[in-house]
């Protein structure tokens, strides 16, 4: 996957870390980096399976 689609991106419920770097724009070291601070909420399923949900995701944008 060397070319992210946003668009198809913006549809996912559940993301790799690969696909929410893309949507940050930034680097997958600095996505773990937030998850390993509790900056975002993941799941790890395994050896290179971490999770991340797009409503997570959302929720740090998320102005109260």
């Amino acid at each position: 996957m060397n070319k992210i689609d946003l668009k198809i991106l913006n549809e996912k419920e559940i993301l790799t870390v690969k696909e929410a770097a893309a949507l940050f724009y930034c680097s997958v070291k600095s996505i773990y980096r937030y998850i390993n601070y509790g900056q975002i909420k993941a799941t790890n399923l395994g050896n290179r399976l971490t999770r991340i949900k797009r409503s997570d995701i959302d929720d740090l944008f998320r102005v109260e």
